[in-house]
């Protein structure tokens, strides 16, 4: 009831690539030096509170090791972070560069230019890899986007609206630029029920550092200090708008204030030890202390504020490793990442300890909220499996189930996977007794994934109409299989890019990064928000199936 990233030139390449994927065995000699590394930007420009994720993405020789240190030629311009988060704090310039921790002499360089925020582009969201033919790597990056997008011309709304026809919510992701774009708005209001935000729910955006370490002297190492303005502004716009709010994310690595994990909020310095690093970190009573308050803050404050307005919390963000060589948390028996603090602190059972939180959160503040696992490339083995053991484990207790749904990212090409693929995990999920929810929905195609991988043809585009329809009837089916099971289908790759079409013509590793990530002609709307015949057959969907 309602209510409530990628190179592939062919269909055959990119299913041969998903098996490769999947049967990748494990390696046994020890990783060679690196004698040449590339990142994925030579050059960057930030607006002055933006975020960028440097990584390297390129090493020679093959099998390389990949690990770097990074450091900032001028601290005042840009921040980075040891995983290589680079944080514009005022305008002007300043080189990153990255320094191979096998070899010393290999570096790799990224020119950051940091403008004022008033004439900024907004941040994006957390996004897939592009160097993966299908969906994110175990650690999707925080990247902002650059491009300006093109301002759209005056534009006729559609006669219909998928949120009338669909027995689902529909929804799409938001930043604060676009709760300002009047046009936008109007679209958003007439053909969503819920918007998920790119970035200003995240840790870093609510977690007041400075705040929180000048209190860590009164009030002990277990103060966390949050701040809402951006936020709460977004949700008032939501509001306003009719449109709910699904909260993304609580708790994962990427998204977090770094220095949430550390003694007194004090990160280590630069060029510090592994042991340093290490001894920096807080205890686990420290940590699970941080997390019950930062839970309890941010569900407590968005109900009291606006009650019954957030619907949804991502409580974790991808935290499975379907690496075939990936060996089991002993604790749990789970496959999970183990390289971030709160696996480092915590152990696996982190993951118990955030839907505890969350839970307990949720009942003390009497709020009707869907607490979500959300994950990428659900539907490949051995992922699928993997995500069903985490279920299990979570909700283990009958009296005490914690999850109370599976998020689905929804990253997929144009030609790969087929939507049965999608179904068939939707459908384990279910059995288990979660309910489901498509949260990232982005049905991709540019030039280096069209069927030459040189041109988006017009079969091209025939074939991304295509899979739009078969996409959405396969959530149509489920939903009516699993009567309400489906809580949302949330598109992000809602527009067209034309404005990046010139970056296939770029090497591979200089391309601008939601080229990889949201393609070129990936949209139900046009860059100027006119319908395309993807919405057009996609309503046809919807209303066959109302």
């Amino acid at each position: 009831m309602k209510k409530t990233l990628k190179k592939a030139f062919s269909l055959v390449l990119c299913m041969s690539m998903a098996v490769t994927l999947a049967a990748v065995s494990p390696e046994t000699k020890a990783a060679p030096k690196a004698k040449k590394i590339t990142l994925n930007a030579k050059k960057q420009t930030l607006a002055v509170g933006e975020t960028f994720k440097l990584k390297v993405k390129k090493v020679k020789p093959a099998g390389a090791n990949k690990k770097v240190t990074w450091k900032t030629s001028n601290k005042k311009v840009v921040k980075v972070s040891k995983k290589g988060v680079v944080t514009a704090k005022a305008a002007g310039s300043a080189k990153v560069t990255a320094t191979s921790k096998a070899n010393k002499k290999v570096k790799a360089v990224c020119k950051v230019t940091v403008t004022d925020a008033k004439n900024s582009q907004p941040t994006a969201s957390v996004v897939p890899n592009p160097t993966q033919p299908a969906a994110p790597t175990q650690q999707p990056d925080v990247t902002p986007t650059k491009t300006p997008r093109p301002t759209p011309t005056p534009f006729e709304l559609p006669e219909d609206a998928m949120k009338d026809y669909a027995s689902f919510n529909v929804g799409t992701v938001v930043n604060r630029d676009k709760t300002l774009d009047k046009s936008f708005t109007q679209l958003a209001a007439q053909q969503f029920d819920v918007v998920s935000f790119e970035n200003e729910m995240k840790g870093y955006s609510l977690i007041d550092v400075g705040a929180s370490k000048a209190a860590v002297e009164s009030e002990g190492e277990s103060v966390v200090k949050c701040q809402f303005g951006t936020a709460d502004d977004m949700v008032k716009w939501a509001q306003d708008n009719g449109l709910k709010v699904r909260g993304h994310v609580l708790f994962w690595e990427q998204s977090m204030a770094n220095a949430f994990f550390y003694k007194g909020y004090n990160e280590p310095a630069e060029g510090a030890t592994e042991e340093e690093k290490a001894a920096a970190l807080v205890d686990a009573e420290t940590l699970k202390a941080r997390m019950e308050s930062y839970a309890n803050q941010v569900i407590s404050h968005f109900e009291e504020k606006f009650p019954g307005e957030v619907i949804a919390w991502d409580v974790v963000n991808e935290a499975i490793n379907a690496d075939s060589s990936a060996a089991k948390d002993e604790t749990t028996g789970l496959y999970l990442n183990n390289d971030g603090n709160f696996y480092k602190v915590l152990g696996g059972e982190y993951i118990k300890y955030a839907f505890e939180y969350a839970q307990a959160a949720k009942k003390a503040a009497n709020a009707d909220i869907n607490l979500f696992y959300n994950d990428f490339n659900c539907f490949q083995s051995p992922k699928t499996s993997r995500i069903v053991d985490l279920i299990k484990y979570l909700n283990s207790d009958e009296n005490n189930k914690l999850l109370d749904c599976m998020g689905m990212e929804g990253y997929v090409l144009t030609y790969w996977p087929n939507a049965s693929e999608v179904k068939s995990a939707m459908e384990k999920f279910a059995d288990l007794g979660v309910k489901v929810g498509i949260n990232e929905l982005c049905i991709r195609l540019s030039p280096s994934i069209s069927s030459d991988g040189k041109t988006v043809t017009d079969a091209d585009i025939a074939a991304h109409v295509q899979k739009c329809v078969d996409m959405f009837k396969v959530y149509c089916d489920f939903n009516k299989a699993h009567p309400d099971t489906l809580t949302n289908v949330s598109i992000w790759a809602l527009f067209d890019r034309p404005d990046l079409i010139p970056e296939f013509e770029k090497p591979e590793g200089e391309r601008h990064y939601d080229y990889d990530v949201y393609g070129t002609h990936s949209g139900l709307f046009d860059e100027n928000y006119k319908a395309k015949d993807a919405f057009n057959r996609v309503i046809e969907v919807l209303k066959e199936n109302s």
